[in-house]
């Protein structure tokens, strides 16, 4: 019996790569105008050189981030970012919300008062019980970071995740804040 005859098309990749160039300013002219039109708006604006820069840069850039993330200061800092994350994802939004609010609130009515009130009207005010919940928040704080500290000073790194580590003076901040949106958001 006979071999088949194998038949193989030889394509030119370039000739076909070049026709469909042919076509395409055509085909989409609008979109290439548009293209066009960007991307002398990125040459205007001088973003083309700062991305030109940018890419030329980019092995200094990587060398000096690494090298920073190698010193003492650079891990706390990734720590501390971590920690930050964690705790975000921790919170509530809707508290964070009404935090916002509060501050919001407290701010403008602060505005508005150019004389401050006396002492006694703001321990009285202390006495409410919106700012006694505020209040009992922060001793549950600074409670906690006080049991998460061990003897020698440092931070007793067997308790809970949400208060290990960096979290616990950020949680404690964030404690500090809650607090005093919870005391600006009380009604007079």
């Amino acid at each position: 019996m006979g071999e088949p005859i194998r038949f193989k098309v030889q394509r030119d990749e370039r000739e076909e790569l070049f026709r469909k160039l042919q076509t395409a300013p055509a085909e989409h002219a609008a979109a290439l105008l548009a293209a066009f039109e960007l991307l002398q708006e990125a040459h205007d604006h001088g973003v083309l050189d700062t991305l030109r820069g940018a890419i030329g840069a980019g092995e200094t850039f990587v060398s000096t981030a690494a090298g920073f993330a190698n010193t003492p200061e650079g891990i706390r800092t990734i720590r501390n970012l971590l920690a930050l994350v964690r705790l975000l994802g921790e919170v509530d939004p809707s508290l964070l919300d009404s935090v916002v609010q509060a501050l919001g609130h407290g701010s403008r009515g602060r505005q508005e008062s150019a004389v401050p009130p006396p002492l006694w009207h703001s321990l009285r005010r202390l006495t409410g019980s919106g700012s006694r919940r505020a209040l009992a928040t922060l001793a549950d704080v600074v409670e906690s970071f006080g049991n998460e500290r061990n003897g020698s000073g440092g931070f007793n790194r067997r308790g809970s995740s949400l208060w290990n580590g960096a979290a616990v003076p950020v949680f404690g901040a964030l404690g500090i804040v809650v607090a005093a949106a919870l005391w600006m958001k009380r009604k007079n």
